[in-house]
């Protein structure tokens, strides 16, 4: 996400690098702008998350919220991923089974 956003010069949005500024004319183009960020976002993400960061005003305020709440790593998840992964190995099965095994478990 931060990839697109910084491609299309919008990062400074949740970055927090461009503020809200105070005169009316540059005020609507921000808002416009700040409004684009947040639909883009929220066009990644599932209904359920959309359904609990509705009122997020600002796309910071939105990437602060997604960011606390899914920006950290589950480090027992992890640790289960890894271990699985080192123990899948090919032995007498094609590559197609040995792939679809690897990436079963990329899914899960």
């Amino acid at each position: 996400m931060t990839i697109a956003l910084s491609a299309i010069n919008k990062l400074c949005f949740v970055n927090n690098t461009l503020v809200m500024p105070g005169d009316e004319h540059h005020l609507a183009v921000w808002k416009r702008c700040n409004d684009m960020v947040i639909s883009w976002i929220r066009n990644t993400l599932t209904q359920d998350i959309i359904d609990s960061v509705l009122y997020a005003e600002t796309a910071k305020a939105l990437w602060n919220e997604l960011n606390a709440r899914y920006g950290q790593a589950n480090g027992a998840k992890f640790y289960q991923f890894q271990n699985n992964l080192c123990q899948i190995t090919q032995g007498n099965n094609d590559i197609s089974t040995y792939f679809a095994k690897m990436k079963s478990n990329w899914i899960s």
